[in-house]
């Protein structure tokens, strides 16, 4: 007896330490979350800092499988955000919610039977495949949309004689970039993708001055030199490509095109849709940005995508304040109505959705199944440029 009094002992100890743990991890873990915030604005911290503040002070009350459940669901939202955003509080964070969370799950069906003990586990799975698909991938991948960290400018990539340019979206906020002068009394505005910056059009920047067009490539608001908060989704990135068409004609521009890429695409259509002002457009990758958009997609993709954009619209609007914008099957029958529009396709769900976007139109539909999104330049340079070319000499140069 004497052998196995020690082993009695411990177990009581040892059981009462992990359960004071398990108190202080996920409390700790929400003030970590809370201080990753500082800075990000008022509204992330009503909608992030202060939930996580009360899940941190009420999680020792709830049962156990939920105080297991809800633990690791914020383990998993916050490791992701902090590998996204790069914030080592928030990965910390994550790996606490973790570790509280498997310490309250492990064991919960010792000492049932064994057909209900199995039963358990398949409805955990069943649930956490749910979970997973409607909440944590649409909640990270709008946490990517809002929260990507931006990357220093190459002041010496463009590689062509230019001016350092900064001007105001319609909004007000500041927004840099670079000018390269007209040679033929004409400019294209270039609108990069979502979580890129000016960098990303460079070669399309060479392939208009090289025709004599001036060239406005700029870093959309939170990216690269700009000031304002992300949204690589674009909601508000027309409001940027207005003032840069003003900054053209403020320099004596009146014939103005407009090139994007990406979520530039779907800024730029949002954009010519309402200023008369635009000539002509080139919208290359041109997909979805709402849940809105996704529902002009078959069914079968429509269950695994509208969702997903319907999820990170609802967190879009809760952490930014942001109205979705137009669906763009409306801006872009807009555009095609009065001026030429040229969108070109690469990637399947991309062409898919292109053609139900300019269906009965008179846009133009540049289909190029081999290459990556938005890589056509860079593999068809010859047909990409005299493609493209063609749009803007039409309705810029003839004028």
């Amino acid at each position: 007896m004497a052998t196995h009094a020690p082993t009695a002992e411990l177990r009581p100890a040892t059981s009462t330490r992990i359960v004071s743990l398990q108190a202080v991890l996920v409390p700790l873990a929400s003030l970590l979350v809370a201080f990753s915030l500082v800075g990000a604005g008022v509204r992330l911290l009503i909608v992030v800092a202060l939930p996580t503040f009360a899940i941190g002070a009420m999680h020792h009350r709830l049962p156990r499988p939920s105080a297991a459940a809800v633990a690791l669901l914020l383990g998993v939202l916050a490791l992701g955000a902090g590998l996204i955003v790069r914030g080592n509080l928030l990965v910390v964070a994550g790996v606490l919610y973790l570790l509280a969370g498997i310490s309250r799950g492990w064991g919960m069906n010792r000492g049932r039977r064994r057909r209900r003990a199995w039963a358990n586990r398949l409805l955990a799975v069943v649930g956490a495949v749910f979970v997973g698909f409607f909440v944590v991938f649409p909640t990270l991948f709008a946490v990517d949309l809002l929260g990507k960290p931006r990357a220093p400018i190459d002041q010496a990539a463009l590689g062509l004689p230019h001016t350092r340019v900064t001007f105001p979206a319609a909004d007000g906020v500041r927004l840099s970039g670079w000018y390269v002068p007209s040679r033929n009394g004409a400019a294209i505005v270039l609108v990069h993708g979502g979580g890129g910056d000016r960098e990303g059009t460079i070669l399309h920047a060479r392939m208009l001055a090289k025709a004599g067009y001036g060239v406005l490539l700029y870093d959309a608001r939170g990216r690269g030199e700009s000031a304002g908060h992300e949204n690589a989704a674009g909601w508000e990135w027309d409001r940027d490509v207005h003032g840069a068409v003003s900054f053209l004609t403020r320099r004596g521009i009146d014939h103005v095109g407009l090139l994007g890429l990406s979520t530039g695409a779907e800024a730029v259509v949002t954009e010519a849709a309402s200023d008369k002002r635009v000539d002509a457009v080139v919208a290359d990758g041109l997909q979805a940005r709402t849940a809105a958009d996704a529902s002009r997609l078959r069914f079968g993709d429509r269950i695994s995508i509208e969702p997903s954009f319907a999820v990170a619209g609802i967190a879009i609007r809760l952490a930014r304040g942001e109205t979705q914008p137009r669906p763009l099957i409306d801006v872009v029958h807009a555009v095609a109505r009065t001026r030429p529009l040229l969108l070109i396709a690469t990637i399947a769900f991309e062409r898919q959705i292109d053609r139900v976007f300019t269906r009965g139109t008179r846009a133009q539909l540049w289909q190029l199944p081999a290459s990556a999104h938005t890589k056509g330049l860079r593999d068809q340079p010859v047909a990409y440029a005299g493609r493209v070319l063609s749009v803007f000499d039409q309705a810029l140069l003839r004028k």
